[in-house]
Parts: C-alpha cells; sequence; structure tokens
C-alpha cells in the first residue's frame, strides 16, 4: 500500500530529514551538558518546495544542574545562517539546528527571555522591575516572537522581529495610534528588533468565544474597529489579496497532497474567474478574532498590525468568517455558539460589502487555512485539509448568482 507521506518525503527529502528526524538532528547539536529527555515532537512547518524548510519543535531536555523542563528547538535548510549557527550535515544536505531564544535572525529574543534580562531592558524605559515573569506567547522561527513581560505594576508585550523591519513596524504604529485604539509603543531598537508594546486592556475575542464568560461584541463593532485602520494614512507596502494567492494554496496543497489537487485548483479558477477587484485602501491584512481586543462585551483595541498594508477592505471581513470556521473545526466544543455568532456577523457584513465577493474572499480564505494543519503538523492533517477545502467549496457555492 502506498504511504503518501513516503512518497512526500520521497519527493522532498529535506522535508522528510526535518519531520522525521528532529531527533537525531536535534542530538547531534546539542553540547555535552544538554540530554534530551523526550520524544522531539514537530510542532509548526514552513515549507517552500524547493528552497527552505523551517520545522519548530517540542522536546524535554535537562542539564547539568537543572531539572527537566520543555525546550524549542528549530531546524532549517535552505536558509543562509550566521556563522556561529550550528549545521549538521546529513547525505549532503546541511542543517541549521538551534533553540528558539537563539534564533540566529532574530537576535533580540535572548534578551526579553528571561526575567533578568527583561527586566533590565524594562528599566531602561522607566518601568519599575519587580516581580518580572516573562512568557513566550508566539513564535515564527526566523520570522517574528512575542513575549508577554509581567511586573508587581505592569504587563507589556516586546515584539521581536528581524532588526531590519523593526523600524516599520514602530512607523505603523506611530502612523495607526491616532486613528485606531492599538497598543502604545513604548520603546524600539534597531539593533536587536525589538519593540516594547503596553498590554491592552482587556482579552481577546477568541478567547472570549471559548470561556463563554463575557457577552460577544455586536458585529457593528467589528466594522468600526475596521473603520479606524480604513481612515489611516495610506501605507508604503501594498499586500496581495485573498484571491491573488489562492493559486499559490492550491500549488501548495497539490504539493503536500496529490490527491487534493484537482480539488483545490478548481476552487482556484473560480474564484479567480468570479471575483471582482476592490479599490484598495488600508487594511488590517490578517483581521480575526484573535487580534480583536474586548472588555465587558465591548470592542476596545486591535493587536499585531504588523499585517497592515494597501488591500482589498473585502478582505478583513472574509478572513475573519474564515477564521471562525476554521476555528469551529479545530473545536468542536465550541462548534454550536462560534457558528451561532458567525452567522450573526455574516448577516452584518452582508450589508456593508458586496454578499457574493464576500463570500468568494471566505472561500479563498479558507482555501489559505487549508494549509493549516500540514503547518501545525496534526496528527490527521489531510483529514483536516479536507474538511476546510469542503468548506470553501461550500463557501464558493453560496457565491453563486442562483444560489441567492
Amino acid at each position: 500500500m502506498n504511504d503518501p507521506d513516503h512518497s512526500l518525503y520521497d519527493s522532498h527529502p529535506d522535508l522528510g530529514l526535518l519531520l522525521t528526524g528532529g531527533a537525531a538532528l536535534i542530538g547531534a547539536a546539542l553540547d555535552g551538558s544538554t540530554t534530551l529527555e523526550s520524544e522531539v515532537r514537530p510542532v509548526q512547518v514552513r515549507f517552500v518546495p524547493g528552497r527552505t524548510v523551517v520545522v519548530q519543535y517540542s522536546a524535554s531536555v535537562s542539564s547539568r544542574g537543572e531539572a527537566k523542563h520543555a525546550e524549542t528547538f528549530v531546524a532549517s535548510s535552505g536558509l543562509n545562517v550566521p556563522e556561529q549557527t550550528a549545521v549538521v550535515s546529513h547525505h549532503g544536505i546541511n542543517i541549521a539546528v538551534w533553540l528558539a531564544v537563539a534564533d540566529p535572525f532574530l537576535p533580540g529574543l535572548r534578551s526579553v527571555s528571561s526575567p533578568k534580562t527583561a527586566g533590565q531592558l524594562l528599566e531602561q524605559l522607566g518601568i519599575e522591575a519587580n516581580d518580572v515573569t516573562v512568557r513566550r506567547r508566539a513564535y515564527r522561527p526566523v520570522r517574528r516572537a512575542v513575549t508577554e513581560i509581567r511586573t508587581a505594576t505592569d504587563r507589556v508585550f516586546a515584539k521581536t522581529v528581524r532588526p531590519k523591519r523593526v523600524a516599520e513596524l514602530q512607523r505603523l504604529h506611530t502612523s495607526l495610534s491616532p486613528h485606531a485604539p492599538i497598543p502604545t509603543s513604548l520603546g524600539w531598537s534597531e539593533t536587536s528588533g525589538i519593540a516594547i508594546l503596553q498590554a491592552l486592556e482587556g482579552q481577546s475575542l477568541r478567547e472570549a468565544i471559548a470561556t463563554g464568560i463575557e457577552p460577544l461584541p455586536p458585529p457593528t463593532d467589528l466594522t468600526g474597529l475596521l473603520g479606524t485602520i480604513h481612515r489611516a494614512d495610506r501605507p508604503a507596502r501594498e499586500r496581495p489579496g485573498l484571491v491573488q494567492r489562492v493559486r499559490g494554496h492550491a500549488d501548495f496543497i497539490a504539493t503536500i497532497s496529490p490527491e487534493m489537487s484537482d480539488r483545490a485548483h478548481s476552487l482556484a479558477q473560480s474564484i479567480e474567474i468570479a471575483a471582482i477587484p476592490e479599490p484598495r485602501r488600508t487594511i488590517h491584512g490578517d483581521f480575526h478574532a484573535s487580534q480583536v481586543i474586548i472588555n465587558r462585551g465591548t470592542v476596545t483595541g486591535l493587536v499585531d498590525i504588523d499585517t497592515v498594508g494597501l488591500g482589498e477592505p473585502t478582505d478583513d471581513l472574509a478572513t475573519f468568517l474564515a477564521h471562525l470556521h476554521a476555528v469551529a473545526s479545530a473545536t468542536p466544543q465550541l462548534a454550536a455558539q462560534i457558528t451561532s455568532y458567525g452567522a450573526e456577523v455574516t448577516q452584518h457584513f452582508d450589508s456593508v460589502t458586496d454578499p457574493r465577493q464576500l463570500r468568494l474572499r471566505v472561500a479563498a480564505a479558507l482555501l489559505g487555512y487549508a494549509t493549516g494543519p500540514f503547518r501545525v503538523q496534526e496528527h490527521e492533517w489531510r483529514a483536516s485539509t479536507q474538511d476546510r477545502l469542503e468548506r470553501a467549496e461550500h463557501w464558493l457555492a453560496t457565491a453563486s448568482p442562483t444560489s441567492r
């Protein structure tokens, strides 16, 4: 019987090596003072066929004089890494390996990864650093990390990006802050690639959905929040739209799961044919429930503005709806309340944009989200990919002129 994983790894040996050989690669790169104490599990993969593979792993380790603890490792092929990075060679493939805290592309990450160094950074900003704790909230190897830093009296987030990108991040915060309820930048460093952002009061809309404690905000709050972005200055960066990216998503799905190639490409082609371009303006670019902050049932803020750029406004609405559906499929216990809220939001979004174009773009966004189960290495990622393709096909069908 043909093993689809085996076929994929035969076609892309660098991908196969990193996804199946993590323990050996990491073990070869460790110094003698650290020992692997558990299975090495891939938890995230960024795969650009024929170019690069970057895999993030979770594992437990022990070091001399320290108790066993969880650690995050990364291995990559196809990247030009700084000279000090450990490199393991296997059958002619060079694999760079590092601890997340020592990401060679994010030099500032180490300084916000311990209470001592994070406290020193806060003190430089005039923030009293008593009882400092740190928690890494997000990490995308090579690209960015978000670290929550708490003191006895304050809570801030350190966003770490490549040093060459931090000036643009700071410029975005400066240009948007007069218009939108975004976090205040307390300071930034071009050398380390760190921006320190004041935490917003409240919790994310996704957290509110999951807990069911707070009332959910009316959909008009969501479009009102987006309106604050639309009024901002015209950004220099132009974002490729959801429709523009569908062919690339279909190609990726065809690479990792050839049996889904026809469905994915048929979806992409149908969306491209039916979509009508919109006048471009400032949009968030990755608008979903985890980016929206609420307090007592009212929208109070917006986070993660790295993606702000010039784009089609309906893309933000479609991304929000597609993300709700992706969360519903991944968390069946929340599906009923998510579906109910999604129907309410869809009704409002239909009143502020072309319903048919909205549905086409939801289908486009779901086609993109269909690559997610592979990227996070779900155990049954092919089944989840197929489920999201089916959801995209449903939204495409509802965009038909005869379906309304």
